[in-house]
This record gives structure tokens, C-alpha cells and sequence, in this order.
């Protein structure tokens, strides 16, 4: 009996800190096994179709800091923009006549662009009958009790590591703060979102092993990992790519591990290698956010800086083709 059969065999989703160090590091054929038990679970909980998310990154604008993003308030060679009700709501639209049902609103964090999600928010929930998700930063429990009772259906907040010291370095701010957030998205009622950064600088396994036992207590609706990308204008502009096997291993043992939550395929995963993305599905990955960002404001949202990779429609297609799935329609 192999290992992870040994593990099926306890029902799985009891793994221990060393067994999931053990997965997090296999390579070769004891990986191959990890990936079919991750399709296997994903198969069984009736999660195989793949669900299609439009993004319109609304602002680059943001009040935070952080070493790894190029969006950070100190980087004066980023021109900054934002999207107006009207430009976000003709996005939304064509979002909804591509056939996707979820518009994902995606900005820094900047609460000056509070008034612009009170206009568009409701619009798009009761209007267009779309699903809304946000990704917008740490906000009061208020605010995000707002976001819920103007029709918005999740929140996306990444913990990025649960090591406290290297949160700290990175961010600037305590980790103990960015949890915080983090139930006060739940208590809102929204479904929430979470995930790590793989390759972040001194980031060690015990780390990685954290992060995950960390995401199975929180339990999320949807949950990613992303390999870190070095983006310039940044003090981190210069380290070195997060490692893709680690991330894919994260998401196997995630889907393993909590079995129903949307486990995206990121972008960051194209931009390092080709076909990352059904890479990414392979591991039991069941989301893709199509950008649906005007080209000119694309150039600006500097999350992975030039090595970013724009997801279209049809490559989307074509990665969840090539994983052997389909697309999941609205009415699944």
C-alpha cells in the first residue's frame, strides 16, 4: 500500500503537520499520486466543472506598502488610475453577455473609491443579476458589513503567510491584524477568500506547512496559492521566483484537505510557465478569472509587473480543454 493510499484509507482530511510536509515536498511519482487524489476528491464532491470569473481591476490606487507589490503608495513611477461608475458598469455587462455570471471587482485598498462601489455594487447584483465578488484590502467591520447589505456576495482577503515576523516585514503591519479582517469578512455574511504567497524571502517548509493548516482552520469558500513573482519598483524586485511545485502541492493538499472550496488556477502560474494554468487544474484547481480590464488601465494594475500574463476567454477555454473539464454553466 502506497503512502497515499495509506492517508485515503484515514479519510484524508485529518492530515498531520508531517504528513503534510511530506506532501508538500513530493516530486516525481508520489506528486502524480497527490494530483489524482486531488482530481479524485474534486470528482467525488461534484466540483470537477470549472467556474469562470470576470475581473475589472477598478484602481490601483492603495494605501498599503508591501515589499512584493508595485501597486505600493511609495512607488511614484506608477501612474495611477480609476475606473468610473460608468466604465466599470459597461464591463460588467459585457462580462454578463460572455456568458460569465461572476463580476470580480478587484482594486488597492483605498477608501476613496467607497462611492463608486455604492453606485455599482447594487447595479450590477439587482440589475444585471450577476454574483459580486470583491478583492478591495483590509477595511472596517463596518464597511465590509456595507459591502454585504449593497448586494456583494464575497471578499477576497489573502493572509499571504502565517509566519507573524515575515508578515510583518513584508506588509508592515501585523499579521494578528490582517486575521482580524479576515473574520470580520465572515461575520459580514460574506463568503470568503484567503491563500498564501509561495517563495517569499526566508519563507521556510514549516512556513508553508503553516499556511496550510492555517487555511483548513479557517475553512474558506475559496482559497489559493500563488508562486511568488518579483515585480519591479519594489524592494523584492530582485528575489528570485516562488517554486511552482510547492504551490501546486499546496492546492492538491488543500483540495484533499477541505475538498469543496473554488481553488483557483492563478495567473501568476502562466506567467511562469506554459499552460501553468491547466497545470494548475491538473492539481485540483476548479476556478479561472477571465480580465476583462481595459487594455490601458491592464498596463497600470502592476501586480505581477511585466511579467504578468492577462487571462483571455480563450485561453481560458483552452486550459480547462486541455484538463480534460468543462466550464460550469449558471445553472449547475
Amino acid at each position: 500500500m502506497t503512502y497515499i493510499e495509506q492517508l485515503k484509507n484515514s479519510g484524508g482530511e485529518h492530515l498531520g503537520k508531517a504528513d503534510v510536509a511530506k506532501l508538500l515536498t513530493a516530486e516525481s511519482g508520489l506528486q502524480e499520486e497527490l494530483f489524482a487524489w486531488a482530481r479524485e476528491v474534486r470528482r467525488d464532491n461534484q466540483a470537477d466543472d470549472v467556474l469562470l470569473r470576470g475581473v475589472i481591476e477598478i484602481s490601483n490606487h492603495c494605501q498599503k506598502n508591501c515589499d512584493y507589490c508595485a501597486m505600493r503608495f511609495t512607488n511614484k513611477e506608477l501612474n495611477r488610475y480609476t475606473l468610473n461608475p460608468e466604465e466599470i458598469l459597461t464591463l460588467a455587462a459585457t462580462i454578463k453577455d460572455a456568458g460569465i455570471h461572476i463580476v470580480f471587482l478587484q482594486g488597492g485598498q483605498n477608501p476613496g473609491n467607497d462611492h463608486i462601489l455604492e453606485q455599482v455594487i447594487p447595479i450590477i447584483k439587482n440589475e444585471l443579476k450577476q454574483e459580486v465578488l470583491l478583492c478591495l484590502g483590509e477595511r472596517p467591520q463596518s464597511v465590509y458589513e456595507k459591502f454585504a447589505q449593497l448586494g456583494a456576495d464575497s471578499y477576497i482577503l489573502k493572509y499571504e503567510t502565517s509566519d507573524a515576523a515575515l508578515y510583518q516585514e513584508i506588509s508592515h503591519t501585523p499579521l494578528e491584524r490582517r486575521l482580524q479582517y479576515i473574520d470580520w469578512i465572515k461575520a459580514a455574511g460574506l463568503k470568503l477568500g484567503t491563500g498564501n504567497i509561495v517563495g517569499l524571502p526566508d519563507q521556510t517548509l514549516e512556513s508553508l506547512v503553516n499556511d496550510i493548516l492555517l487555511d483548513i482552520r479557517i475553512k474558506p469558500d475559496f482559497v489559493s496559492s500563488s508562486p511568488f513573482i518579483p515585480s519591479s519598483n519594489t524592494p523584492l524586485q530582485n528575489h528570485t521566483f516562488g517554486n511552482v511545485n510547492l504551490t501546486l502541492n499546496t492546492m492538491a493538499i488543500l483540495r484533499v484537505a477541505l475538498k469543496t472550496p473554488l481553488i483557483p488556477s492563478v495567473s501568476a502560474l502562466e506567467s511562469v510557465y506554459k499552460d501553468g494554468q491547466t497545470m494548475g487544474l491538473n492539481a485540483g484547481a476548479n476556478v479561472i478569472t477571465i480580465n476583462f480590464t481595459p487594455k490601458k488601465s491592464q498596463d497600470l494594475y502592476k501586480i505581477y509587473s511585466e511579467r504578468r500574463f492577462v487571462v483571455s476567454l480563450e485561453h481560458a477555454k483552452r486550459s480547462i480543454e486541455n484538463a480534460g473539464l468543462r466550464i460550469r454553466s449558471r445553472e449547475d
